[in-house]
């Protein structure tokens, strides 16, 4: 059995997620309100856009468990979270603030995140961070498709940071790995989508089960199969 942490457990995939890996793994979740009504070892209250938010949810944690085998960043927002239309969020469309808000969500906030539990990641098992990114923060991929500008740099960012942190933690034997979970019928991927929550869930769950360090700085797809930078 092992210790795995999943951030946004509240629903869509992240909540797919833990109720699939509950049924055999102890499974922390967080949420923003800290409560879910999942059946798992506990729920932080963690909000990815307040540092101090995830530094109180870490201490927490490392407070009631001794190490942290698995954790997945899967939290995740595009700017219409923050108040963007749905048309048009190209290059120059969407303001700011709303460029920074994202980033603090889908980039800074898994950084502090893994972070503040490097200390539980060292004393786990076979330890291993799975970043969940998107085929829109591939440069070949972006060329072509997404909408959403901020989203896709954002992605592409975090991706960035998983390669360095990769590099940075192999010695330490902490793998890191990035994950394209398909376009997913989530509140953000929409019903016309080509993959269930369930479909993508159980093959995520089925690729990371058989992941190791030797994976460490891939950036795969739901399936396992590598994915174009």
């Amino acid at each position: 059995m092992r210790r795995i942490v999943i951030t946004g457990v509240g629903r869509g995939l992240g909540r797919a997620l833990a109720q699939r890996w509950a049924e055999r793994d102890e499974v922390w979740g967080t949420t923003r309100t800290g409560t879910t009504d999942l059946p798992l070892a506990g729920c932080l209250c963690i909000d990815l856009a307040d540092e101090g938010s995830i530094v109180a949810g870490a201490a927490a944690l490392r407070a009631s468990v001794p190490g942290v085998d698995l954790l997945v960043n899967c939290a995740g927002v595009d700017a219409r979270a923050f108040g963007a239309p749905e048309d048009p969020r190209g290059p120059f469309d969407v303001p700011a603030h709303m460029w920074k808000a994202l980033f603090d969500v889908n980039v800074v906030g898994p950084m502090v995140f893994t972070r503040e539990l490097l200390p539980l990641l060292r004393n786990g098992s076979q330890p291993l961070v799975v970043n969940v990114s998107s085929q829109l923060g591939s440069m070949q991929v972006a060329a072509t498709k997404g909408r959403d500008t901020s989203y896709c740099v954002s992605k592409a960012a975090l991706n960035m940071f998983s390669v360095k942190a990769a590099a940075e933690l192999r010695p330490a034997g902490v793998g890191v790995v990035m994950l394209h979970p398909g376009w997913v019928q989530t509140d953000m991927g929409g019903r016309s989508a080509p993959l269930t929550i369930a479909e993508s869930a159980d093959a995520i769950v089925a690729t990371v089960d058989a992941l190791t360090l030797a994976d460490s700085g891939r950036f795969i797809r739901w399936d396992g199969t590598d994915h174009p930078w």
